[in-house]
């Protein structure tokens, strides 16, 4: 096997990280420098660092995907870029085109991850609004993708864009670390096998996020360690494991007064909506954290038949207390949807679906989840019932959320 000179490889799934790997060459530069010239000193050398790789696996473990019954090596990675046949040995093979790729990827990442991640029975479909893969029967609780050059133009992330993230400061493109015209990609946002840094409270990242997406770092998003039992001190309460049903998944508050998931979302959008920086788009201030619904929101909220999701400290969502916050998910799809930003259009009544549910139709249905008059960009659209209490008095101040 020929291997790709330094430089070559393209479609690098995530930049370096301290402590995971050893460039090729750099065992080669320390003996020309003469601090490696004897075999038992290289020999010392590889021991102390399979002695370094076993003591990480102890202390890092994977996500739930792409790891343990679900790792399957092939799905991903080739051996030498070429097979002369198939693993029968007698069909054909597949000769890959191009350059070799970092760690042997069977594909450029986006394309490879749509090989089970689009369409396929193997798999979650993430991409567009038709789902055809192993879930077929759930409302996705991250939405679906959209790419450039497919056939929909929606809302929401987009894989290979090269758009400078809203509300980035600073700024940041998927180019910025992906490398000059690599637009967005999965990797981008999730470690394909749910590696976390040093110092992760649990070893696993709830849906193999990274733990370190555009500029954050630390940014951990913790989930239950079995199926169907909550911690409260974590941040994600999965009812069925690797289920991707919005129903499976709420979202706990460990920290009243911080959002996992929206310090997370903050490595690429960390001056949008709040007190993190100016604003940009369309709402100049709502809260992501640290502000609990007023009871009158809170009777309009309980009073609908399908409603968004907000964190609870106590972990009671039907019907929510006092202790609840809104945050990212609350109003966007993570992935996206057939909506501007990825809102959520839920107007209370109707069946859920990935854009809101079938009574919703705008951004003021969105918005009267809580509040009782639609957003200020739009009309008030379809009536919806009134809960018994009016949300903003004359005197209320701006901010309509109980602050802690």
């Amino acid at each position: 096997m020929t291997h790709p000179a330094e430089g070559e490889f393209d479609g690098d799934p995530r930049p370096e990280r301290p402590g995971y790997s050893l460039r090729v060459g750099q065992t080669r530069g320390l003996a020309r420098s003469g601090v490696v010239d004897r075999p038992e000193s290289r020999v010392s050398s590889a021991l102390l660092r399979v002695a370094a790789l076993l003591a990480l696996s102890t202390l890092v473990r994977a996500g739930d995907y792409h790891s343990e019954s679900t790792l399957r090596c092939n799905d991903c990675h080739v051996m030498h870029f070429s097979q002369s046949h198939g693993y029968d040995g007698r069909s054909a093979g597949r000769l890959l085109g191009g350059l070799p790729r970092r760690s042997l990827l069977a594909g450029p990442i986006n394309d490879l991850c749509l090989t089970c991640h689009d369409g396929s029975a193997q798999a979650t479909d993430v991409l567009d609004s038709v789902n055809s893969g192993s879930q077929t029967d759930v409302v996705r609780s991250a939405g679906y993708l959209n790419r450039i050059g497919s056939a929909s133009n929606h809302g929401g992330h987009t894989l290979d864009s090269l758009a400078i993230a809203p509300g980035s400061q600073p700024s940041w493109s998927a180019a910025s670390e992906n490398g000059s015209g690599i637009g967005l990609q999965c990797t981008n946002c999730h470690d394909p096998h749910g590696a976390t840094n040093f110092g992760h409270p649990t070893g696993r990242q709830y849906r193999n996020l990274r733990d370190n997406p555009g500029t954050a770092t630390r940014a951990w998003v913790t989930y239950n360690a079995t199926a169907g039992v909550n911690e409260l001190a974590r941040d994600v309460f999965v009812r069925e494991a690797r289920s991707y049903d919005e129903a499976d998944v709420d979202w706990n508050e460990p920290d009243r007064n911080a959002s996992a998931i929206a310090r997370w979302c903050q490595g690429c959008h960390s001056a949008t909506h709040g007190e993190f920086g100016p604003a940009s788009g369309g709402l100049e201030e709502h809260p992501f954290e640290g502000e609990d619904l007023e009871s009158d929101m809170l009777a309009r909220y309980n009073s609908l038949g399908t409603r968004v999701k907000l964190m609870s400290e106590i972990g009671a969502w039907a019907p929510a207390g006092r202790d609840v916050t809104p945050t990212c998910i609350t109003c966007h799809r993570a992935h996206g949807n057939a909506n501007p930003f990825g809102l959520i259009y839920r107007s209370g009544v109707g069946v859920a679906t990935e854009d809101g549910d079938t009574g919703g139709s705008n951004q003021g249905h969105l918005c009267r989840q809580c509040h009782d008059s639609p957003s200020p960009f739009v009309s008030n659209g379809p009536a919806i019932p009134e809960p018994p209490a009016r949300l903003f008095p004359p005197s209320r101040p701006s901010s309509a959320f109980r602050q802690r």
